[in-house]
């Protein structure tokens, strides 16, 4: 999709949230998370060409896929979760915002922690030599 068509869908639907908060402020925020819905898939095919991309460089540079899929996948978490999180900001839902970007950091670590005890094996040899 067109950056353009993600731009305009984006005003509309703020437009459209702003005109129903005031007419029926209870279907506002599902008119928000719909148009979040459609920009999110309308990403798909550029997120998959930027994956592409990136595994490409991983095999020129002759990185562990591995290690490169844990980073790719803590980074779509962040991006999910810090979305998320500001759609309940964005409805004064501020200790649901701060559980969802809780519940994301903790998934990062999770995620990352075969990585993280790589890096202590390592140091733990170079310092008993």
């Amino acid at each position: 999709m067109d950056i353009l068509k993600i731009v305009f869908l984006g005003i509309l639907t703020t437009l459209l949230y702003a005109l129903l908060r005031q007419l029926k402020p209870e279907t506002a925020p599902l008119v928000v998370l719909a148009g979040a819905a459609v920009i999110i898939i309308a990403l798909t095919d550029g997120l998959l060409g930027i994956s592409e991309e990136i595994d490409g460089m991983m095999e020129l540079a002759g990185l562990e896929k591995e290690n490169v899929s844990i980073l790719m996948k803590s980074l779509g978490i962040c991006v999910v979760t810090q979305f998320a999180a500001d759609i309940c900001y964005d409805n004064s839902c501020s200790s649901i915002a701060a559980a969802v970007e809780l519940a994301g950091r903790v998934g990062a670590i999770a995620l990352a922690m075969p990585m993280i005890k790589t890096v202590a094996q390592l140091a733990i040899g170079l310092i008993n030599g």
